[in-house]
C-alpha cells in the first residue's frame, strides 16, 4: 500500500543510489541489497525463493515477514510468522508481529494469544491492541449508522486514496499509469518507486463526481502542482479554493547511508508546499516555514474553516509517539506561529496521521495506537489546537481490519480510503453516507464502551508500571486481573449496562480506592479512569478501610466482589510479614445491639478465615466485631436511611497492632 510511505516509521521515501547487482551474487546477497534499501516487492521474490530451502536461516524468515507486511500481503506474513515463532530462536518481538499480521485478517481472538504470549515474554503493554480485538468481536454485530461503497469508477488495481473536495469537484491520489495516459508529453521523472515497484504517486480532478451515471471525465491536475518528481499528495485546501496546501516527498534533501565510504542509499522525507491560484492557475508560493526535511516529515495538512488552526502530521523532534498530529496557528501577520503538539488525548506512543478538519470543530484522523480494529483507524474528536474531547472509534463499515484514512465529510456523506480486503486495488477510495435511523433489525445494537486505566504514583505524579489492576464484572461476578506495563496503562472493554468495580494493587503500595460504576452511564466511548496509589509504610495503629467489603442484611456470607480486595490485603499482609493486624467488621444500627454484635464478630471471624485459606498465619490476626457501636453516619437505630447509607456501615477495617 503506498500510502504506507508517507506515515510508516520516519516517513521513510526511498531512492535507490545505483548499486548494481553482480551476476555471480547469490539470491540471498541480492535480496539483502534490496532490503536494504527498503525496495521490499524486488526483496520479496527472492527471499520467497531463499524460503524454499531447507534449514533456511531464521533471519531470512523475518526479513521475508517483514517484506509481506510492508506490502500489506497479510496472510503471507502471518504464513511466515507462523513458521518462525515455531523455531527454538524466536524472538518475543515475533510473536507481536505475528499478532499484528493476524489481527489485519480479522482474526482477533487468534492474534489476542500471540498479543498475550508477547506480553507475557516481555511484560510489555499491548493492552490497546487487546482492546482493539475485543472491540472489533463486538462491533460487528451492533448497529452502525453508516453505508459504504467502493467507488469502482475512479479505483484501479493501483493505490487509489485522498479524495478531497474542490468546490464541486473531486481531487485524489493515484499511482496508476492513468498519468501518462492522460498527457502522453508528461515525463513523471521515475517510472517506478522502489518500494512498491508502481509509479509515482500524482493527483486528478474528478469533474463529474456528483453527476449519475457513475464518473467519466477523470483528469491530471495541472503541471505545476503534478510536476515533481517523486510522490505528491495530499492536498487540502481553503474554504475559499485560493489556497492549496500541498504534501510532496522532497525532491532536493536526501540523506544517504553509508557503509565506510559507500554511499548505500537515501531516504526523502516529506514537505509541505503553500500554493496559491492566480489568474486561474496555480503557482507554488513557497514551503511551509517549519519544513526541515532533513531532520524530519511534515506533511498531511488540514485547514480549520476559518483559516486559523493549520494542522499537520510530523514526527519532528519533541512529540509524544512515533508520528503526532501538530498544529500552527495563523499570526497577525499572516505568517504560520511555532508548532504545537496536539496533546496526550489524540496522539499517542504509536502513529497518528491523516488529520482532516470536518465542520467547524471536529477532527478526523487516523491512529494506529488507540484501540481498534487493526492497522490505521480512523477517529473523530471535537475541539481545537490542543483542548479535544476523548477520540471515538468510527467502528465498522468505516474502520476494518485493513488501515482505514483520510475521511472527508460534507453533510452526511463523505469519502475515505481503506486497503481492506474485497477491494479493487492496494489502497481504495470509498463513500459512505450516514442513515438518519436504524432498520428494525439493527435497532437492538448497542454501543461499546472502553474503559482506560492508568496508574499514578500520588507522590511523583508519575505512572506506575507493573501494577496490577483488577476489574470485576458485578453481574457476572468474574473479575480480571491484568498487570500493567512501563507507561501504567490497560484497557478493557465494557459490556453495555453493567455494574462494574475496579482498583489497583502494587507492591510496597496501600492498595487504591475500589471505584464503582455503570457502564450505561458513560456519556463518551472510553471512560478514562486514573488510580492513585502511594507508598505502604504500616504504622502502630493505623486504621485501613477495606473499601466495599459489603454484607447482606443479616449475612456475614462474603460476596464475591469482595475477593479482588481480599487479595489485596492477603499481598499486603505477605509484604509485611512480621505485622500483626486487627481485622475489625462494623454492622448497621438495625437489630438489637447482642444481635449485631455476634453478627460482626461472625463477619470479622469469616475475613480472617479467608486470609488463612490464602496462607496468612492466623497468629498475626485478631478478628474483633463491634455491632453497631461505631457508625460512620446519621443512620442511628430509629432514623430513616436509605439501603445505601445502612450499607456504608456494613463495612471491614484493619488496624496495625504491631
Amino acid at each position: 500500500m503506498t500510502k504506507n510511505i508517507f506515515v510508516a516509521g520516519s516517513f521513510l521515501l526511498l531512492m535507490t543510489t545505483g548499486i548494481k547487482a553482480q551476476e555471480q551474487k547469490s539470491v540471498q546477497t541480492m535480496a539483502d541489497e534490496y532490503y536494504t534499501r527498503y525496495e521490499y516487492k524486488a526483496a520479496a521474490i527472492l527471499y520467497s525463493r531463499v524460503a524454499t530451502k531447507k534449514n533456511v536461516h531464521p533471519e531470512v524468515l523475518k526479513k521475508l515477514a517483514l517484506c509481506y507486511s510492508k506490502l500489506n500481503a497479510y496472510q503471507d506474513a502471518a504464513n511466515i510468522y507462523q513458521r518462525i515463532i515455531n523455531l527454538p530462536t524466536a524472538k518475543a518481538e515475533d510473536f507481536l508481529h505475528y499478532a499484528d499480521a493476524l489481527k489485519s485478517l480479522e482474526k482477533y481472538e487468534e492474534a489476542k494469544e500471540q498479543y498475550f504470549h508477547y506480553a507475557k515474554l516481555t511484560r510489555q503493554n499491548v493492552n490497546p491492541q487487546m482492546a482493539g480485538c475485543d472491540s472489533a468481536l463486538l462491533w460487528k454485530n451492533l448497529y452502525t449508522n453508516y453505508t459504504i461503497e467502493n467507488r469502482s469508477e475512479l479505483n484501479t488495481a493501483s493505490s487509489d486514496w485522498g479524495a478531497v473536495w474542490y468546490g464541486n469537484k473531486l481531487v485524489f491520489i493515484s499511482d496508476s499509469l492513468r498519468y501518462t495516459m492522460l498527457d502522453p508529453a508528461t515525463k513523471p521523472g521515475h517510472k517506478k518507486a522502489p518500494a512498491t515497484d508502481r509509479s509515482y504517486q500524482k493527483l486528478y480532478f474528478v469533474d463529474t463526481i456528483q453527476n449519475q451515471p457513475p464518473v467519466t471525465l477523470i483528469r491530471g491536475i495541472e503541471n505545476s502542482i503534478n510536476q515533481y518528481r517523486f510522490h505528491i499528495g495530499p492536498v487540502t485546501f481553503s474554504t475559499g479554493l485560493d489556497t492549496a496546501y500541498l504534501t510532496i516527498t522532497n525532491p532536493n534533501h536526501i540523506t544517504h547511508k553509508k557503509e565506510k565510504s559507500k554511499v548505500l542509499y537515501g531516504t526523502r522525507r516529506l514537505q509541505l508546499l503553500i500554493c496559491i491560484k492566480k489568474d486561474g492557475k496555480w503557482e507554488v508560493l513557497e514551503p511551509f516555514t517549519y519544513n526541515n526535511p532533513e531532520e524530519y516529515s511534515l506533511g498531511h495538512a488540514a485547514l480549520s474553516h476559518d483559516g486559523r488552526y493549520l494542522y499537520y502530521a510530523s514526527d519532528m523532534p519533541g512529540g509524544i509517539g512515533k508520528t503526532d498530529i501538530w498544529y500552527s496557528e495563523k499570526q497577525q501577520d499572516g505568517s504560520w506561529g511555532t508548532p504545537v503538539n496536539c496533546g496526550p488525548l489524540i496522539n499517542t506512543p504509536d502513529e497518528e496521521a491523516f488529520p482532516v478538519v470536518n465542520g467547524d470543530h471536529e477532527l478526523h484522523f487516523s491512529s494506529k495506537g488507540h484501540p481498534g480494529l487493526g492497522g490505521f483507524d480512523i477517529f473523530y474528536a471535537k475541539g481545537n489546537a490542543s483542548n479535544w474531547t476523548v477520540p471515538v472509534n468510527m467502528r465498522p463499515p468505516v474502520n476494518s481490519a485493513g488501515d482505514d484514512f483520510l475521511l472527508v465529510q460534507q453533510g452526511a456523506q463523505g469519502f475515505f480510503a481503506s486497503n481492506r480486503q474485497g477491494g479493487k486495488g492496494e489502497d481504495d477510495i470509498y463513500s459512505f453516507k450516514q442513515m438518519t435511523s436504524p432498520n428494525s433489525q439493527q435497532s437492538s445494537g448497542k454501543p461499546v464502551k472502553i474503559l482506560q486505566t492508568q496508574v499514578i504514583d500520588l507522590q511523583t505524579r508519575q505512572p506506575i508500571g507493573d501494577a496490577v489492576v483488577t476489574l470485576y464484572n458485578k453481574r457476572k461476578e468474574v473479575s480480571w486481573t491484568q498487570l500493567l506495563g512501563p507507561g501504567g496503562k490497560n484497557y478493557n472493554v465494557l459490556e453495555d449496562a453493567v455494574p462494574y468495580l475496579v482498583f489497583a494493587a502494587k507492591d510496597q503500595y496501600a492498595p487504591s480506592e475500589m471505584h464503582i460504576f455503570s457502564s450505561d452511564t458513560l456519556s463518551t466511548d472510553t471512560l478514562r479512569m486514573t488510580l492513585y496509589l502511594t507508598k505502604a509504610t504500616p504504622a502502630h495503629n493505623d486504621i485501613i478501610t477495606l473499601q466495599n467489603i459489603y454484607y447482606d442484611l443479616d449475612k456475614y456470607t462474603i460476596r464475591p466482589e469482595a475477593y479482588p480486595v481480599l487479595d489485596s490485603l492477603v499481598a499486603f499482609m505477605k509484604r509485611f510479614p512480621a505485622l500483626k493486624v486487627e481485622v475489625g467488621a462494623h454492622t448497621d444500627s438495625r437489630a438489637t445491639a447482642a444481635y449485631n454484635l455476634e453478627l460482626s464478630n461472625n463477619r470479622a471471624a469469616a475475613i480472617v478465615n479467608y486470609l488463612v485459606k490464602k496462607g496468612i498465619s492466623p497468629e498475626r490476626m485478631v478478628a474483633k466485631g463491634y455491632g453497631k457501636s461505631k457508625l460512620v453516619n446519621r443512620c442511628e437505630d430509629g432514623v430513616e436511611c436509605s439501603e445505601e447509607e445502612h450499607q456504608a456501615n456494613r463495612r471491614t477495617e484493619i488496624k496495625i497492632l504491631h
